[in-house]
C-alpha cells in the first residue's frame, strides 16, 4: 500500500528521499568532528568576525592566514544568513577550535592524521552551539537543492525520472559531506538549483514577470554566495537563446526577459561589486583574491581534473578520506553509459532535445566559469561543481532511463550503500577520538613506561595480521598531560633488518596533551601507516618503537620503567605483516619431514654441495605450518662430524616470526648460515634440523627421532 501511495504521489516520494538525505547528513555531521570538513573553521570564522567587525576586507596573505579566516574573499550572503542564526552566541572559545594538527594530511589520502585540528574533550564556551546551527542551516539548504532538482526534472521530463535524479543526488557521499558542514557552496548550489527550475518554467510556458524576476533574484543571490555563481547569468541567457531557437519567444520577449532578469540580479548583487571597486579598484576583487589563492608559478595540469572527479563522488574529510575503489569504477561506468545513452536518446527523440540542451548548457556554463577559476587559482575540488550536481543527475538519468526504463532508480542503490556505510565505518575510523577508560582491560600488553608527566600503560593489537600496504591498528592506554603539548610517535621496524617500514607522528585521540586531565586513564586508537614500496618478504612480526616528542623543539621525552630504571627505547611486538605477494621460493631438494603435528619441512637448498674449511654454508629452509604451534620453538640447526660432534651451529627462533604466531597453512622460508672451521678434515658430515621448546622438549618425527639429517661431504 505504501509503495502504491509513493507511485501515485511523487511529492511523497521526493519527501521520503529528503528524509533519507537528512538521516545521512545528520549521520555525517555527527561522525565528522567540528571543523574537520574542508575549510569549515575558516567559514565559521567568517561568520564570527562578521558579527564582531562587519564585512571583511581582504588583507595581505600573512595577516589573513594568521587570523584563520581565509575565506574572507568570498561574497557574504551565506555568512550574513548564518550570522543571523548564531547572533545570540558569544563563541568566546572559538580559538580552542583553531588548534592545528602539525601532522595533518591535508588533501592527501592517508590512514592517519586525517584530523586537521586537535580536539579537546571539553570546551569552555558555546562555539559548538554555533557550529551545529550552521551545519543544520547547510543541511536545510541541501534539502532545498534536492527538492528543486525534483521539481525541475518533473517540469522538463517526468515525475519518475526526476525522483531517480533526486535519489542519485541525495546519495552522492561528498555532496552529503559538504551539505552537513559549514560551507558557502551549499547556498550557491541551492541558488543554482532554483535558477535552473525557474528557467525550466520559463522554457515550458511561464513567461510571467514574477517568474522572470525570481530568475534574476536567484542569479543575483548565487553571485552573492560565491564568485562562480556568475554562471547563473549564463543559465538565464541560455534560456532566452533556446526559446528563440525553438521559436517559443519573439526577439522582443527574449530581450525583455534578459533585461529584467539581469536587472534583478544587479539589484541583489551590484552593491558587492561597487564595494569591490571602492576597496580594491577591481570589480571582482580578483587580484586581492589571487594574492591569497592564486596559482602563482604552478602550471595548470589536466591531472587536476582527476582529483575533481574523485572528490566529486567520495573523497571525504579534508580531502583525505577516500571511498572504496569499487565505487569509483561503478560511477565511471555509470557516467559513460549514461552519457552515451543520453546522446542516443536525444538524437532519436525530438521532444527531449530542448530540455537536454538546456541542462547541458547550464552544465557547460558552470564548467566554463570553473575553468576560468582553475586557470588562475588552485581550487580543483569536486564540491565546486555541486551547483550543477542536480543538472548532472538529471542528464544521467535521462540516458539511464533509455537503458533501464522503470528500473532506473536502482542505479543509485550502490551509491546509497556507499553513502550509508561512510558515517559508520570510514569516518569513525578516521576521526577516532579520545575516550576515558575505567581500567586497562585484561589481555592488554602492559608497559607502564613513564615519559615525564605522561605514562604509557598498555596496548592491544586491533588486527593481529596485516597485509602489504595495510596500516597497523592498535589501541593505546595512557594517562597524564604535558605542558609542552608533546605528541606520540610510533615507528614500525623490520625485525630482520632493523629497517623502518612504517610510522606515524600523531596526537592520540586527536587531543592536545596540554589539555588532558592528569587523573584520568585514556584510551585511543592508533593507526600506523606502512610503507608500500617494500619488496616481498616472508611473514614477520613487526617491531614497534613508541615514544613522545615535543613538536616545536623535537625533544624526545626520556623514558622510565615502572621500577624507576631508565629505558633507552621502548620497542614492543606489533602485528604480523603477511605480504600476499611473497611466494615460498623453490628448493633444490624436497623433503617431507613432519615435526609433531604442527611443523613440516618442505625442502632445502644448500649454497655448496661440498664443505670447505673456513667457508660459510648457507642453507635455505622451506616450512609449512600443519597446525598452529602451541609455543615458541627454537630451531636446532648445525653440522655434526662422524663422531657426532658439533662442527658448526646456528640455533635460534625463526627469523622475524615466532612459531606461536604461525597459523595453519602458513608457508615460511629463511636462510641460515653456518661458519665452518678453518681446519675441516675431509670425510662425512651431517646437517641436522629439529625443533625444541624453551624447556628443552623436542618435537618428534614420525620415526620417533627428533632430528632430520642431510648427508654432507668435505674433501
Amino acid at each position: 500500500m505504501a509503495f502504491r501511495r509513493i507511485v501515485r504521489s511523487p511529492e511523497l516520494g521526493a519527501a521520503l528521499i529528503i528524509a533519507w538525505f537528512c538521516f545521512l547528513a545528520l549521520s555525517y555531521a555527527c561522525a565528522v568532528p567540528l571543523g574537520e570538513a574542508p575549510d569549515e573553521v575558516p567559514h565559521f570564522l567568517y561568520v564570527h568576525y562578521l558579527l564582531q567587525e562587519g564585512l571583511p576586507v581582504i588583507e595581505d596573505k600573512a595577516t589573513v592566514f594568521a587570523r584563520g579566516d581565509t575565506q574572507r574573499s568570498h561574497p557574504p550572503l551565506y555568512y550574513l544568513i548564518g550570522a543571523l542564526l548564531v547572533a545570540d552566541t558569544t563563541r568566546s572559545d572559538f580559538a580552542e577550535y583553531m588548534s592545528f594538527n602539525p601532522f595533518a594530511s591535508i588533501g592527501m589520502v592517508s590512514y592517519a592524521n586525517q584530523n586537521v585540528h586537535l580536539h579537546r574533550l571539553s570546551y569552555s564556551g558555546d562555539s559548538a552551539v554555533a557550529f551545529w546551527r550552521l551545519r543544520i542551516y547547510s543541511i536545510v539548504l541541501a534539502c532545498g537543492t534536492i527538492w528543486l532538482t525534483y521539481l525541475a526534472g518533473k517540469r522538463l521530463f517526468s515525475a519518475s525520472l526526476s525522483l531517480a535524479a533526486a535519489f542519485l543526488l541525495a546519495n552522492i557521499p561528498t555532496f552529503i559531506h559538504i551539505s552537513s558542514s559549514i560551507n558557502d557552496d551549499n547556498l550557491v548550489t541551492l541558488m543554482s538549483a532554483l535558477c535552473v527550475y525557474l528557467c525550466a518554467r520559463a522554457l515550458t510556458g511561464d513567461q510571467s514577470l514574477r517568474n522572470t524576476l525570481l530568475i534574476g533574484l536567484s542569479a543575483g543571490a548565487g553571485i552573492l554566495s560565491k564568485q562562480h555563481g556568475v554562471a547563473l547569468l549564463g543559465y538565464t541567457a541560455l534560456t532566452a537563446l533556446l526559446a528563440l531557437l525553438w521559436r517559443q519567444w519573439t526577439w522582443r520577449a527574449a530581450i525583455r526577459f534578459v533585461l529584467i532578469a539581469f536587472g534583478a540580479a544587479a539589484l541583489v548583487s551590484g552593491w558587492w561589486f561597487i564595494r569591490n571597486i571602492l576597496l580594491y579598484n577591481d570589480l571582482w576583487a580578483a587580484e586581492a583574491t589571487l594574492a591569497l589563492w592564486g596559482r602563482g608559478s604552478r602550471p595548470f595540469l589536466l591531472a587536476e581534473f582527476e582529483g575533481v572527479w574523485f572528490s566529486f563522488w567520495m573523497i571525504l574529510g579534508y580531502l583525505n578520506v577516500r571511498g572504496a575503489e569499487w565505487l569509483f569504477t561503478y560511477v565511471a561506468l555509470l557516467t559513460a553509459l549514461g552519457v552515451a545513452a543520453l546522446l542516443w536518446h536525444t538524437l532519436r527523440h525530438r521532444a527531449s532535445r530542448l530540455p537536454v540542451l538546456f541542462l547541458a548548457g547550464c552544465f557547460l556554463s558552470l564548467n566554463g566559469a570553473m575553468l576560468v577559476v582553475l586557470l588562475r587559482a588552485a581550487s580543483g575540488q569536486g564540491r565546486m561543481y555541486f551547483p550543477v550536481a542536480g543538472v548532472f543527475a538529471l542528464l544521467l538519468m535521462v540516458g539511464a532511463r533509455a537503458l533501464m526504463g522503470k528500473f532506473t532508480p536502482l542505479l543509485a542503490v550502490p551509491l546509497a550503500a556507499a553513502a550509508l556505510i561512510a558515517p559508520f565505518t570510514y569516518l569513525p575510523r578516521a576521526y577516532a577520538g579520545l575516550e576515558v577508560a575505567e581500567s586497562v582491560p585484561e589481555g592488554a600488553i602492559r608497559l607502564d613506561v613513564r615519559a615525564e608527566t605522561l605514562t604509557l600503560h598498555a596496548y592491544t593489537l586491533d588486527q593481529p595480521i596485516v597485509g602489504h600496504g595495510a596500516p597497523m591498528r592498535l589501541t593505546v592506554y595512557f594517562s597524564g598531560n604535558h605542558a609542552e603539548n608533546a605528541h606520540f610517535y610510533a615507528i614500525a621496524v623490520n625485525p630482520r633488518t632493523g629497517e623502518g617500514i612504517g610510522g606515524v607522528d600523531t596526537y592520540l585521540g586527536m587531543a592536545p596533551t596540554d589539555s588532558l586531565d592528569p587523573n584520568l586513564l585514556y584510551r585511543a586508537k592508533l593507526t600506523i601507516p606502512m610503507r608500500t614500496d617494500l619488496p616481498p618478504e616472508p611473514p614477520m612480526q613487526v617491531q614497534v618503537q613508541f615514544g613522545w616528542r615535543v613538536p616545536r623543539t623535537e625533544r624526545v621525552l626520556p623514558l622510565i620503567r615502572a621500577d624507576g630504571a631508565p629505558l633507552e627505547s621502548l620497542v614492543v611486538a606489533g602485528a604480523v605483516l603477511a605480504d600476499e605477494r611473497w611466494q615460498s621460493p623453490p628448493t633444490e631438494q624436497t623433503a617431507d619431514a613432519r615435526f609433531g603435528d604442527s611443523l613440516r619441512l618442505l625442502g632445502y637448498t644448500l649454497s655448496e654441495a661440498t664443505l670447505r674449511g673456513g667457508a660459510e654454508l648457507a642453507v635455505t629452509l622451506s616450512w609449512e605450518a600443519l597446525a598452529p604451534p602451541v609455543t615458541d620453538y627454537r630451531l636446532a640447526f648445525g653440522i655434526l662430524d662422524e663422531r657426532d660432534q658439533i662442527v658448526a651451529q646456528a640455533d635460534g627462533p625463526p627469523g622475524g616470526l615466532p612459531t606461536s604466531l604461525w597459523w595453519r597453512g602458513l608457508r615460511f622460508a629463511e636462510e641460515r648460515r653456518l661458519q665452518l672451521p678453518a681446519e675441516l678434515p675431509s670425510g662425512t658430515y651431517r646437517l641436522y634440523v629439529g625443533w625444541y621448546a624453551e624447556n628443552g622438549v623436542r618435537l618428534p618425527l614420525p620415526s620417533g627421532e627428533t632430528l632430520f639429517f642431510v648427508p654432507l661431504h668435505a674433501e
